[in-house]
């Protein structure tokens, strides 16, 4: 202990040094692939939104109908297009996600289907999904599809 320096001193000093948190280093910026998510409720979508920033994807785009996609322009980019197919009575998802995938070559597509039905898996492979998730599902299932989406999809 210096001279001078109570016991007292000592230790209020040894506290307020101890109670100075460590520089915390910056967060590290996004290292997954780019997303958009579109469809089903603003809940949902605001779900989807903050699970793909939490696990470090970038959401270029969260709208409730394709025609927000127009935002986001194409590019050699590749994107992961998270579509919420809504509902059981949402007859048009299958035909919208044709389209959008028809005419933007830089989107991989995860469909989150309403319920186990077998038709509806199969129609939304046939629409161009790459992978599916029926609701409810477990975040790291989530989580799972979109990093192995991101992981295959081509650089250029």
């Amino acid at each position: 202990m210096p001279p001078g320096e109570t016991n007292i001193h000592a230790f209020l000093t040894a506290s307020e040094k101890a109670s100075i948190a460590p520089a915390v280093p910056a967060p590290a910026p996004p290292s997954g692939a780019p997303a958009i998510v579109l469809g089903g409720s603003e809940d949902t979508r605001l779900l989807l939104r903050g699970l793909l920033r939490l696990h470090r994807h970038r959401v270029l785009l969260e709208a409730p109908t394709r025609e927000g996609l127009d935002r986001v322009p194409p590019s050699s980019e590749m994107k992961i297009l998270v579509l919420d197919a809504g509902t059981e009575k949402n007859e048009t998802w299958a035909e919208e996600l044709t389209s959008i995938l028809h005419a933007r070559s830089d989107l991989q597509a995860l469909v989150i289907l309403p319920s186990s039905d077998p038709g509806f898996e199969t129609r939304a492979r046939q629409a161009g999904a790459r992978a599916t998730l029926v609701r409810p599902f477990a975040i790291r299932d989530f989580i799972q599809v979109v990093d192995s989406l991101g992981r295959s999809a081509p650089t250029t």
